[in-house]
């Protein structure tokens, strides 16, 4: 993968929040939201949680978008400048309520591994709910990340309290 093939990339400043458009004119926001309560039994972790979260958030009407090999390392150069701090570590939840979650974590999936030079982590776990609808999320922090060890043990245990009989 060539970082050079990147979009250009608008920064937010004091938000965590990038934007780009791609040449056939979609434009994408992609954010990490601040998301403490998710780990906030654990206040050395949850300080640095951020839910991953990318949109698109306008595209040509009428138009079906085709695969574009320069959104991957658009959103590597963003992660990579978005993990710059160490102890930073994010969720990404594949949705499924359009019936897309599946394809989504193999996309996610296919990204992560494509891009990671064995800087990051990503560990991922099954939620269910009680209606039966269930997701995927992953969690993915630097291995440099002095807590590593710490945050796998909070998400599995969220996610196996989570999970519990309701």
């Amino acid at each position: 993968m060539n970082l050079a093939d990147a979009y250009d990339i608008e920064a937010y400043p004091g938000e965590y929040a990038y934007l780009f458009r791609t040449r056939h004119e979609a434009q994408y926001v992609v954010r990490f939201k601040p998301s403490f309560y998710v780990f906030e039994k654990y206040p050395l972790i949850a300080e640095n949680v951020f839910e991953f979260v990318i949109s698109l958030i306008e595209k040509p009407a009428g138009v079906i978008l085709p695969p574009d090999e320069r959104i991957l390392p658009t959103i590597a150069v963003i992660a990579n400048h978005f993990f710059q701090q160490n102890e930073r570590v994010a969720i990404y939840v594949c949705d499924d309520s359009d019936g897309k979650g599946g394809a989504r974590k193999r996309k996610f999936d296919g990204w992560f591994w494509y891009f990671n030079e064995n800087g990051f982590r990503k560990h991922d776990r099954p939620f269910n709910e009680s209606d039966g609808y269930s997701y995927f999320a992953s969690i993915i922090f630097k291995m440099s990340n002095p807590l590593k060890y710490d945050i796998i043990k909070a998400f599995d245990e969220l996610a196996d309290e989570y999970n519990q009989p309701k």
